[in-house]
């Protein structure tokens, strides 16, 4: 890959500089680390950040990869460059859009009620569920699937697709996910109650899609939660894959 990052023979890194790692391609850790510079207060707003060539030798990449990564956080608003001025910080990240991720039905159910932006329709997904991930539970006959990208402060942060039993989409109707969360929904059921569930998070990276959409570099870290939900009958009654921003997402649990 062009501008691979020269690491010091003790694998520790010069100047203070935390150490890249070779998993995630390396514009994209700068624009981490950059965003980072600015969010912990290192590059304050109105200051001048450091010259790309000055960036490029710290971090042993070329001028051509931090530009890259520069560049995007320009799109972002965060930095402006100006011809014989430099690059200056002009934004703070936003702090106040992280969404949490539940950890029990309840509080799953009373969180999407409040979620609060923008909700764009995407194009179903080819594929059907094929696979409940649990060797006693059964499938429902068909599936209502809904796929939808989610923005709050005109800012991308979840691809998500659902499969609900389609029985009970066909029970309360599918105007009531025009106004109720897809959880809320089915509450509503009278014939299927939510009796267990199970929830899978993992860190992966955007492809094409998922980046183009997220408006996030391709190969940035993205959150994956899996969700299945199971009824009295141990139906598959739910199953969800949300794929999030990694800066919008905070997970906290109380150690017990």
């Amino acid at each position: 890959m062009a501008g691979a990052l020269k690491r010091p023979k003790t694998g520790k890194s010069t100047k203070g500089t935390p150490l890249l790692n070779t998993a995630t391609p390396i514009y994209v850790q700068l624009i981490m680390h950059f965003r980072e510079q600015i969010a912990n207060g290192k590059w304050r707003l109105h200051q001048t950040i450091p010259a790309l060539e000055e960036l490029a030798r710290e971090f042993g990449v070329t001028r051509v990869t931090v530009r890259q990564a520069i560049g995007f956080l320009e799109r972002e608003g965060l930095l402006t460059s100006r011809r014989g001025r430099g690059t200056t910080v002009i934004a703070e990240p936003r702090r106040d859009l992280w969404q949490s991720i539940s950890d029990s039905w309840p509080a799953l159910v009373a969180s999407a009620d409040t979620i609060e932006g923008e909700v764009l329709e995407l194009a179903q997904p080819l594929r059907l569920l094929e696979s409940s991930a649990s060797p006693d539970a059964e499938l429902a006959p068909n599936y209502h699937v809904v796929r939808r990208l989610l923005s709050r402060a005109g800012i991308p942060y979840l691809v998500g697709t659902s499969y609900v039993d389609k029985r009970i989409i066909d029970e309360v109707g599918a105007d009531s996910l025009k106004t109720r969360s897809i959880y809320r929904t089915i509450t509503m059921s009278r014939r299927s109650t939510a009796t267990r569930g199970d929830q899978t998070t993992t860190v992966g990276s955007a492809d094409a899609e998922i980046a183009f959409l997220l408006e996030i570099p391709l190969g940035a870290p993205i959150v994956t939660v899996v969700r299945r939900v199971f009824d009295q009958h141990n139906t598959l009654i739910y199953q969800s894959e949300g794929l999030f921003r990694s800066d919008f997402v905070q997970a906290s649990r109380r150690l017990r």
